[in-house]
């Protein structure tokens, strides 16, 4: 068999997308006994980033993805709710958020672009920020 040469990114992605799967299949089997407390800024953009997270899984069969499903329609609920500034969460859907969080700021930092799209960069910038700002308060 012939052996693949990885570099050290390679690496940390493969690591990084492992931690993920084993998150994944936690979700949904914890007592919900954490509780965040968030800004309405960072609530409203929270549930902006679950929709999106929602739209690129979309709706599979898979049992493990049942779990993450619930989760993330829990997390849109209660982000809807104007209220309402706790979310209750399990340790390990708190874990899998984070690493959701941190893996778009980095993949938003990677990005390049050309001079003429200073716009699409700021664009970024702002969202990184926001990213920031929510994981500030998930910490």
């Amino acid at each position: 068999m012939k052996g693949q040469n990885m570099n050290g990114m390679q690496m940390k992605n493969m690591s990084g997308m492992m931690g993920i799967q084993n998150a994944m299949q936690r979700i949904g089997k914890g007592k919900r006994k954490y509780t965040v407390k968030m800004s309405k800024h960072n609530k409203k953009f929270l549930g902006k980033f679950v929709e999106e997270i929602q739209k690129q899984m979309g709706s599979e069969n898979n049992p493990q993805m049942k779990g993450v499903l619930d989760f993330l329609t829990y997390l849109k609920t209660e982000c809807n709710k104007k209220a309402i500034t706790e979310i209750k969460m399990s340790f390990d859907e708190l874990e899998f958020l984070k690493k959701m969080v941190i893996d778009s700021v980095k993949g938003m930092e990677g990005m390049t672009y050309k001079w003429y799209q200073f716009i699409n960069k700021l664009m970024v910038k702002t969202m990184i920020k926001s990213n920031r700002s929510l994981l500030e308060e998930l910490k």
